[in-house]
């Protein structure tokens, strides 16, 4: 890999809504979606992404963060939409989600641009 995957070319979306009744005493969820970027910052083809990491917190910079949810990249090829969910949220919360790429040798990009939903009440 030439150069880090530049996440600032993913778009990251959070799909969140709160669902309101007694729901509030259960965990929420956050689900997510992006599509991984087809190439580095160098231009050449990413082809050496192995996983991406999520930070999220009640901040609006979560990103860096202590305890990244991890996803690994073999579930998708660059450019194919990566869904994933965060669970165990506290429901109605705004949380603020920024997502990074690592490569195989443990490489990691700088972090997308922090997006927010609320969580809501699993389906």
């Amino acid at each position: 890999m030439t150069g880090l995957v530049g996440l600032q070319l993913v778009t990251l979306f959070v799909l969140a809504s709160v669902l309101a009744g007694c729901a509030m005493m259960k965990s929420g969820v956050l689900d997510l979606s992006w599509t991984p970027p087809t190439a580095n910052v160098d231009g050449s083809p990413a082809t050496d992404i192995a996983s991406y990491r999520i930070y999220y917190g009640t901040t609006s910079n979560p990103c860096p963060g202590d305890t990244p949810l991890t996803v690994s990249a073999t579930t998708a090829s660059p450019g194919q939409t990566v869904k994933t969910r965060l669970t165990g949220l506290k429901m109605g919360e705004l949380y603020y989600v920024a997502v990074t790429a690592v490569s195989s040798s443990g490489k990691e990009s700088v972090c997308s641009v922090a997006t927010s939903g609320r969580a809501r009440n699993p389906d």
